[in-house]
């Protein structure tokens, strides 16, 4: 009896440590899976505040060797970009060309929070002249970059604000999702990583004898401007590489090449979510850009986009596997996405796969010239709530929507500060917008979009709140000059500005077509001043003047050519 008390008693004992050594170690394994990071003071919080190790330049080699063994805090500091191999060297082939004779390199000098673990990292505060890097290569579970009150800016035209990167571009290990806290304002702002070519020390040779001319058989020219590497340095870059073809080399790319395109970019798919307010200026090129697909989740949160190109923007590889193109998927609260008007291009929303909008106020500007609103390449559908979009390209909406919209095509282009209104037959305005750019197309889709009869007008005056020009609420107003079409159906639309004649867009510029550098220079693309649309009042080649006054929306397609003042019969 005695034997079997001291048994028991053994046993619980045994219970109590191991019930206590799981809880521990729970304890601290939850303790590296959620982090705080205080941007203004580089402090970071576990289990207690403590300052974050920072890597300075001129500690490099310190860096390389805790990087080699292994010997990374879960966060650090770096004040430089890390690719795998070295600090990031900031000139391309076209710095060379615009810097003339100089041969200086310089690595890239900015306050970098480098993350290598997965978990809830929150960051607070603000820092100028830094960046956050996620290194998603090893990591195997989801990280939520958590912003709670954070305003981010690079200072910098040639790094990203927030980077994930990996060096597989299908790499589905990890999902990383960019949150925003309830109640709080976020500000982000960055630049791009402009192309970084890399070339093999045993490839060197051969690339410099494909061209003529002093700039491309200087080797030292090769080894300051490009990452001249061994091949397995190469195959150790941290970030997604492309394997240059004859198209990328015509465009002055030596067999590999790595970059980062917007102030927020991924090199794999990107999930965001949250309820609070997200701002992202693009300093350069685009705002938010991934490599693989991209989804606005939840169907809350606001966000605003500010580029100097695209937007928002998925790439791709051009397969004609469609399935295996990436994704651009939207449902938020509000969603602004503006392309400045001094930028050289740039659609709105660019997926180069499908573009599904399922919620939302959508408010989506490109640039005046050859570019879109909403531009897709397999498909756009408008399946919620309410978009606006306007672009002088048109990609076709798809009729498998959910929803009803329209698209108005205009003869005569809205010039800067007109207001065009849409009225159903009892005289109630359905949406009012005022431009601060030209365009020719107009996409609207809305719940409040019913079957019926609707009219046009440009002018007059409309009292409310605004967002971007579009009124989200009208007060009052006055009607202005009654517009009219001449084609509902695109197809027909032979002059309609910005289509070809069988009514579909015509192609962009293709870089495959470009022909291949000439003593080491690559030629200049097409500039986009060759290729606008003239401004003002175009001739209606073939759809007559607008005399159609009455705008029927049906289920499908509603979609209106030739739009200008209108003639009456």
């Amino acid at each position: 009896m005695k034997k079997k008390k001291v048994l028991l008693i053994i046993v619980s004992v045994l219970l109590v440590l191991g019930l206590s050594t799981i809880i521990i170690v729970k304890k601290m394994d939850s303790s590296l899976k959620t982090v705080s990071i205080n941007l203004s003071n580089l402090t970071y919080t576990d289990s207690e505040e403590k300052a974050l190790k920072v890597y300075s330049k001129d500690d490099f080699d310190s860096f390389y060797e805790d990087y080699q063994n292994n010997n990374l805090d879960k966060v650090y500091v770096t004040e430089f970009l890390f690719d795998g191999v070295g600090m990031h060297k900031t000139y391309d082939l076209d710095d060379f060309i615009e810097e003339g004779n100089s041969t200086e390199v310089k690595p890239l000098e900015i306050t970098t929070i480098n993350i290598n673990t997965d978990g809830d990292i929150t960051f607070t505060g603000e820092l100028t002249g830094g960046m956050i890097a996620l290194d998603t290569n090893k990591i195997t579970k989801d990280v939520n970059i958590i912003l709670n009150g954070v305003k981010l800016d690079t200072d910098s035209k040639k790094a990203p604000a927030i980077y994930v990167y990996n060096k597989d571009i299908t790499y589905t290990g990890s999902r990383v999702t960019i949150k925003t806290v309830k109640g709080t304002d976020n500000y982000i702002e960055g630049g791009k990583l402009k192309k970084v070519s890399l070339i093999g020390n045993d490839e060197l040779e051969s690339f410099t004898n494909k061209y003529s001319g002093d700039a491309a058989t200087n080797y030292s020219t090769y080894t300051n401007y490009y990452g001249v590497y061994t091949s397995n340095e190469i195959n150790n870059i941290l970030f997604a590489k492309v394997t240059a073809d004859n198209e990328d080399l015509a465009d002055g790319d030596p067999y590999y090449y790595y970059k980062a395109s917007g102030a927020i970019s991924s090199d794999i798919d990107l999930y965001f979510e949250g309820e609070g307010y997200l701002e992202v200026t693009s300093k350069n090129k685009e705002g938010i850009e991934t490599k693989g697909n991209l989804e606005f989740m939840g169907g809350t949160g606001d966000y605003v986009v500010y580029a100097e190109d695209d937007c928002l923007n998925t790439t791709t590889d051009k397969s004609e596997n469609t399935s295996a193109r990436n994704t651009l998927t939207i449902n938020v609260n509000s969603l602004t996405a503006i392309v400045s008007n001094d930028a050289d291009e740039g659609d709105a929303i660019d997926s180069n796969g499908a573009l599904t909008i399922n919620g939302g106020r959508i408010i989506a500007l490109a640039k005046s010239g050859q570019d879109a609103g909403l531009d897709s390449e397999d498909g756009t559908y408008i399946n919620g709530e309410t978009v606006l979009a306007t672009g002088d390209m048109l990609d076709e909406i798809s009729s498998e929507s959910k929803q009803n919209f329209a698209t108005f095509s205009f003869q005569e282009k809205p010039g800067e500060n007109t207001i065009i209104t849409l009225l159903d037959d009892n005289d109630t305005p359905i949406f009012a917008f005022k431009t601060d750019r030209t365009y020719t197309n107009l996409i609207y889709s809305s719940t409040s979009l019913k079957e019926g009869t609707y009219y046009l007008y440009k002018d007059g005056e409309v009292t409310g709140e605004t967002n971007s020009g579009f009124y989200t609420s009208i007060t009052n107003y006055t009607k202005g000059l009654q517009l009219g079409y001449s084609s509902n159906e695109i197809q027909n639309g032979m002059g309609m500005p910005g289509m070809n004649n069988n009514g579909t867009p015509p192609e962009r510029p293709d870089d495959s077509n470009m022909p291949n550098m000439n003593g080491g220079t690559p030629p200049e693309k097409p500039s986009n001043d060759n290729m606008q649309i003239p401004e003002g009042n175009m001739p209606n080649m073939s759809m007559g003047s607008p005399t159609n006054k009455e705008f029927t929306i049906t289920t499908g397609k509603n979609q209106f050519s030739g739009i200008g003042t209108l003639i009456e019969e």
